[in-house]
């Protein structure tokens, strides 16, 4: 397994520990944000490392932006195809017109 270190994109050192394999392949700061859970999980002293219902409630948030993420891109691309159908209705428009005279 080869590891990629992000220079400059990870105060905290997370990056150093990401596996080269998941550039491209995943949202690199969603990856991010999970290691980050993760080594607040393995703090030496237990009353510095969160309970199992924080961890819950940090894994949902990012699982909550992922998913607002995927909306907002899935609005914008069908706005995207409305026009563009609504352009192809206003060409052949045009065209029949052009064709009648």
């Amino acid at each position: 397994m080869e590891y990629v270190n992000l220079a400059g994109m990870s105060p905290d050192g997370v990056d150093e520990i990401l596996d080269k394999r998941l550039v491209g392949e995943c949202n690199i700061e969603e990856v991010r944000d999970l290691a980050a859970v993760a080594h607040k999980c393995l703090q030496k002293f237990q009353r510095k490392r969160p309970s199992i219902g924080e961890v819950s409630q940090a894994i949902l948030k990012i699982k909550q932006r992922c998913l607002a993420k995927e909306d907002t891109m899935s609005i914008e691309v069908s706005r995207v195809l409305t026009r563009i159908e609504d352009q192809q209705v206003e060409l052949s428009r045009m065209a029949s017109i052009k064709g009648v005279e």
